[in-house]
């Protein structure tokens, strides 16, 4: 009966430098460079970056000349990197005020902030990554770092995702070059379920943004190349690499970096920003009381958000079909405005209630034992094993009911071959239509 409200609609409409930055073999010239008269920048990778103390400015600047807190926010990809990196720029003055800088501050030249938070992170990648050629290792972002706690005794702030595709080498560097400046040293990583991730990656990979569906669809149809609008999300459940997900990428830091803070992404009782500036980031006041003001008074902007463009891929599927003429981009957006408010507002049902096109049972499992595995590893984590049984215990049974909702709706395909199969009462509708003389339009649609 769903997908015959659906599709009765249709037929009224009638008719989206090696493994690594050899960061040891260039500390001679960024020592020159940088002039520091009060920094020895040693080759040797021995020396602890780490320690967790002093943690306040006055410790920090007495008898090691080092600056007092670095912070290096991981990601993941696609774990709320995005709004935590939009905050940092609106945030710049309270950050300032609460004695943290980041690199690109200190460039010559104008800069676009956030792609050179890419090119400090990609100086740790491997020189022939394909990451790393899109956005090449900046080695003047390195000397800003250093200048940053060489001239004012400062913090340093960098936030890339990049960060999360450094492999063991190039984590083992990023202690090295941190260990020149600052005594305090914080990684921060964010936990996200895996089943969540993978979703999300897969939006993530192939463009499917609500800001740019409309425009994807009406390509498309020009094109009428595809069966399906988007690739199918169980070609990238067969190719998406675990190491990438929240629970690899702490794992390698933890080798290196005593101080890792991981923040989890599923918890709501803060936002996602207002948990990185007042409580990930040590001592930073003034950003963390102008963080909470802009959530209650604003709500987090939601930044680079995953979209689930179920109408527009039926829409699509329509078109192909024949049972509909998209002829015009704003035809096409009627269309899919209609669908939508057919089911949401006329039927009152949610796009997941469309018949899927599911994994099979194997990758399934597969896609939740990484799931409960990393669950378990976060949980230790943050607990410190303290209590640790009993929580994994209250998890299971809540996790294994979410896990459940994804395995039928996001983890799969609207299977449109279904839908369109069902076409009860289109006859009627088609008739009306021929009646009306006249296809509808958007403005028409918006308030249907």
């Amino acid at each position: 009966m769903k997908a015959i409200g659906m599709l009765t609609l249709l037929a009224v409409i009638g008719n989206i430098v090696k493994l690594h930055y050899k960061v040891s073999s260039n500390l001679d010239s960024l020592s020159k460079k940088t002039n520091h008269d009060n920094f020895t920048l040693p080759s040797s990778s021995t020396e602890d970056s780490s320690s967790n103390a002093p943690t306040t400015q006055e410790g920090a600047s007495g008898t090691n000349n080092k600056a007092v807190n670095a912070v290096i926010h991981v990601g993941p990809y696609k774990t709320g990197s995005s709004a935590i990196q939009h905050y940092s720029k609106v945030l710049h003055l309270e950050l300032a005020s609460d004695k943290y800088e980041m690199p690109w501050k200190h460039l010559k030249q104008n800069v676009n902030p956030w792609d050179n938070q890419v090119e400090f992170a990609t100086c740790f990648l491997p020189e022939r990554s394909g990451e790393r050629s899109i956005f090449p290792c900046r080695e003047d972002l390195l000397e800003a770092g250093l200048s940053i706690a060489q001239q004012n005794n400062n913090s340093l702030l960098v936030s890339a995702e990049t960060f999360a595709a450094t492999e063991t080498t190039g984590v083992a560097e990023l202690k090295t070059y941190l260990g020149q400046a600052w005594s305090n040293v914080t990684i921060v990583a964010t936990y996200r379920r895996y089943y969540e991730w993978v979703v999300s990656v897969h939006c993530e990979n192939n463009k499917i943004k609500r800001s740019l569906a409309g425009h994807k669809l009406w390509q498309a149809i020009q094109k009428n190349e595809t069966e399906r609008l988007y690739p199918s999300i169980q070609d990238t459940l067969a190719t998406i690499p675990v190491r990438g997900a929240s629970a690899a990428v702490v794992a390698r830091y933890k080798e290196f970096f005593p101080n890792v803070v991981v923040m989890d992404y599923h918890d709501k009782r803060k936002s996602l920003s207002e948990r990185f500036y007042c409580d990930a980031i040590p001592h930073a006041p003034n950003t963390c009381k102008k963080a909470q003001e802009m959530m209650k008074n604003e709500g987090e902007e939601k930044v680079n958000g995953s979209y689930d463009a179920v109408y527009e891929e039926l829409t699509y599927a329509a078109h192909r079909s024949g049972m509909i003429n998209v002829h015009s981009k704003e035809y096409c957006e009627a269309v899919t405005i209609a669908i939508k408010a057919h089911q949401e507002k006329t039927l009152k049902l949610s796009s997941d209630v469309f018949p899927r096109a599911c994994p099979s049972g194997k990758i399934l499992d597969d896609i939740w034992d990484i799931s409960l595995r990393s669950e378990k590893d976060f949980i230790k984590h943050s607990s410190n094993g303290l209590g640790y049984e009993d929580e994994v215990s209250l998890l299971s049974n809540s996790l294994n009911d979410d896990f459940d909702v994804y395995s039928k709706t996001r983890l799969c395909d609207v299977d449109v071959h279904t839908v369109l199969q069902s076409q009860s009462g289109l006859e009627h509708w088609v008739m009306h239509g021929k009646k009306e003389g006249r296809e509808p339009y958007c403005k028409e649609w918006m308030d249907y």
